[in-house]
């Protein structure tokens, strides 16, 4: 029975990830079962809508019942990106000691969903629900470095980027140099950029589609998050939004070399 349902989902997975309907031989190929175990879990998968045969060209394809399965499960709570997010945010407070929050894009800004305040006397915070600008937030930034090259575009061209303090990126040629450098090690940072003597690191996360929903973060005060510990930090935060993007159903585009 096990094996019966692994082939299954091979089948499946080899149909669903296919631009285009697939033929009998191509799917024996690709998935390396006997052509007559292909060809009878076929039309069992055909019979309950999960594939899909073309009467004119025999090709396979996914069938409507995948696409009804997959909606629904999407509606599930166990995809709410709170829910995903919190575990990570507390494991990120607990072993830095840092303040960790979750920010959500809202149009053109960002919205602080979630919070995990960090147990030292001197602390940042944020309130939950408060609207921030994107290009001089640590989470900010870590959004937009997930965009797009049009949503990028289309956001630089309405953005005013006023000063709020002598570090904020104001030109759109700094923020876009800024923004190559945070997508290139995978997180932005904050270095007093929104407020002096506070510092943060943050990593984008990825919704199922691929669209850069949210982000990440873990800020304190510059006597504690030098600029030096976010960096070390940076790979640690990437990870953590990673885990968050997988639960949600992102999966990386393939590296160039594979």
């Amino acid at each position: 029975m096990t094996q019966s349902l692994d082939r299954a989902f091979d089948l499946l997975e080899a149909l669903a990830t296919n631009d285009d309907d697939i033929s009998l031989s191509q799917l024996t190929e690709r998935t390396g079962l006997p052509l007559g175990t292909v060809h009878r879990l076929l039309s069992s998968l055909v019979s309950r809508g999960y594939a899909a045969q073309d009467r004119e060209t025999r090709l396979y394809g996914p069938g409507p019942r995948l696409l009804e399965v997959a909606a629904r499960a999407s509606q599930s709570r166990r995809f709410s990106l709170n829910r995903i997010v919190r575990p990570c945010l507390q494991e990120l407070t607990r072993t830095t000691g840092e303040t960790s929050n979750l920010l959500v894009l809202h149009g053109d800004e960002g919205v602080y969903s979630e919070q995990v305040a960090s147990p030292h006397l001197v602390r940042m915070f944020t309130e939950v629900g408060q609207r921030v600008p994107l290009y001089c937030t640590g989470s900010g930034k870590a959004i937009l470095s997930g965009f797009s090259p049009d949503q990028l575009e289309s956001y630089l061209a309405h953005t005013q980027l006023r000063p709020w303090t002598p570090k904020t990126f104001v030109t759109i040629e700094g923020l876009r140099n800024e923004l190559a450098r945070s997508q290139a090690r995978g997180f932005a940072l904050d270095d007093e950029e929104r407020e002096a003597g506070v510092c943060c690191v943050a990593a984008p996360i990825f919704d199922r589609m691929g669209r850069c929903v949210a982000a990440i973060s873990i800020s304190g005060p510059i006597m504690r998050m030098t600029l030096d510990r976010a960096l070390d930090l940076g790979p640690v935060v990437s990870e953590a939004a990673t885990s968050c993007s997988l639960q949600l159903g992102y999966r990386p585009p393939p590296s160039p070399s594979s």
